[in-house]
């Protein structure tokens, strides 16, 4: 694979086994038992066959940063993730007969998201939200946050829509996540955002930490706004920390895949990418 190196422009050419056993360090750890570094081979793997096309322009097919899969050289492979990259050898999620783009996220808090209500894009996987009681005990399981309603206009001129002066939840999805919110500004003009968006642009504004997922519940007090919610990323596909408390705990490779992957299932690539 041709890896966009985000901080040089430069483009690295890579054997695709070779920089799968590199991704895993920096997206689950070196460290992971192996039958979860393994269902995170498979998906790695899986998201850098069937994402090609994220950076043509720049003439690579993926970048090294969290926009595609976090790559830090060859050298961030480990012997235990260069085991889990040869057992997996050339395995990949397939869905209607095509390789998947496979999600994966860090905690999920209790219930994975469905995709497409994360991602408006037709290469979308169809995954089933399903409930996790494997990553409850996790770090960023469950969190808090206060928005400051002095500092909430810098978010909105980031969403858009400067002169909005409070939010409400508007909607949500069917995996219970929060889908779109509803800024107002004086005189009632109102604007709808992605609770997607939302989340990027705060994390943005005050780092990752702050609104960890679209899992969330918000109360309104004088000073701001208090977020409480649950999981910390997107949410779809495999949950990493379900992951590995699944692998400590005796489920095989195929049995986490199959948690997380619902109406998926794994072949075979041939040398061009193709599923065999």
């Amino acid at each position: 694979r041709r890896v966009l190196r985000l901080a040089t422009g430069a483009v690295e050419t890579v054997p695709l086994e070779a920089y799968v056993a590199a991704v895993l360090p920096a997206e689950i750890g070196g460290n992971a038992p192996a039958a979860a570094l393994e269902a995170q081979a498979v998906a790695a793997r899986s998201y850098a066959v069937a994402r090609t096309d994220r950076h043509a322009e720049q003439g690579a097919d993926l970048c090294d940063g969290v926009h595609c899969q976090v790559y830090e050289g060859l050298a961030r492979s480990t012997a235990a993730t260069r085991r889990a990259a040869e057992a997996t050898r050339g395995l990949v999620l397939v869905q209607k007969g095509r390789v998947i783009a496979a999600p994966f996220h860090a905690v999920c808090g209790g219930r994975t998201a469905r995709p497409s209500s994360v991602w408006d894009d037709e290469e979308t996987p169809d995954l089933t939200p399903v409930d996790d009681d494997a990553c409850l005990d996790a770090p960023g399981a469950r969190w808090s946050f206060f928005l400051p309603r002095a500092q909430f206009p810098a978010l909105a001129a980031r969403l858009g829509f400067p002169g909005a002066r409070f939010f409400e939840v508007f909607s949500h999805g069917d995996d219970g996540r929060v889908s779109t919110l509803r800024l107002v500004a004086p005189g009632g003009l109102s604007r709808a955002v992605r609770a997607f968006d939302f989340r990027a642009r705060a994390s943005e504004a005050w780092g990752w930490s702050s609104v960890r997922s679209t899992a969330f519940e918000v109360a309104e007090r004088p000073a701001g706004w208090l977020f409480e919610g649950r999981g910390t990323g997107h949410g779809a596909g495999l949950c990493q920390a379900g992951a590995i408390a699944r692998a400590r705990r005796g489920e095989s490779r195929a049995q986490i895949l199959g948690h997380y992957y619902v109406g998926t299932g794994t072949a075979s690539i041939d040398a061009a990418g193709a599923p065999e």
